[in-house]
């Protein structure tokens, strides 16, 4: 794999999103602890005002602690700046608008509701079956891929999360066409894929997205990967890079991303 040997966390958040905790400095001395070499602070922007992160996010105080981080840090660790987007299809013109203004490093887009239902909660499941559930939120994913928006997109398969728990595991088989089209779409695009480490804390214990997909996505032809470990708390920042992330990877000529961050 090229540049296996950058130790890079690319998908952190502080207290700086509404879900996180800890400072930008607590997390890159968290990073420098586990060996990471290059981190990049993903805060969340929500355009959903039903959301709770909705009007939290704030680019300048962001801003201020990533130059101050730098400034510290900058010897040992390089630090980027990016953002992670709440993608509804509906916040598409918003979300344009927002990213003309703004400078990143990178932006990842991913889904965590669709239409205004919060995936896989109460009204969103209500009248769906597993399969329509599914099936749903991967449509969701393929028009965040083709909206052009975004660098990366976030934690493909994500909807298993609390899916689990309501309909049990996807039938990967019956979702074929279904995963198939998101992923032909990000191949498309030029977009990176994210392989994000929260999945190992939670119900399915392997990598969003997991071997399944990861496996469809290259025999699409996909190659362009970045590793996060979706940390919102100091302690799991850097957490399973490189392993058990790059496991999920080993022995593939992937093209693993990080943004101009040095080798």
């Amino acid at each position: 794999m090229p540049q296996s040997g950058l130790r890079c966390d690319l998908n952190v958040h502080t207290c700086l999103s509404h879900d996180g905790s800890g400072t930008v400095e607590d997390h890159c001395r968290a990073a420098l602890a586990r060996g990471i070499r290059v981190i990049g602070f993903t805060e969340h922007l929500d355009f959903d005002p039903a959301d709770p992160g909705f009007g939290y996010y704030d680019y300048e105080a962001c801003v201020s602690a990533i130059m101050d981080a730098r400034r510290r840090f900058g010897r040992d660790l390089e630090i980027l700046m990016a953002v992670e987007i709440d993608y509804q299809d509906w916040f598409e013109d918003d979300i344009a608008r927002f990213l003309r203004r703004h400078e990143f490093d990178y932006v990842i887009g991913s889904v965590h509701a669709v239409g205004a239902q919060r995936l896989m909660g109460a009204e969103y499941c209500a009248g769906r079956t597993a399969h329509q559930a599914y099936a749903d939120y991967f449509a969701a994913v393929r028009k965040s891929a083709a909206s052009g928006l975004f660098d990366v997109i976030g934690h493909p398969g994500y909807a298993t999360r609390r899916g689990i728990g309501v309909y049990g595991e996807p039938d990967y088989a019956a979702l074929r066409d279904e995963i198939r089209e998101a992923l032909q779409t990000i191949v498309d695009s030029g977009t990176c894929l994210e392989i994000n480490g929260a999945g190992l804390r939670h119900a399915q214990a392997e990598p969003y997205p997991g071997r399944a997909i990861l496996a469809a996505f290259r025999d699409l032809g996909g190659r362009k990967v970045t590793l996060g470990s979706d940390s919102h708390q100091p302690e799991h920042t850097g957490v399973g890079i490189p392993e058990p992330l790059l496991a999920s990877v080993a022995q593939e000529d992937w093209e693993l991303i990080t943004f101009g961050a040095a080798t």
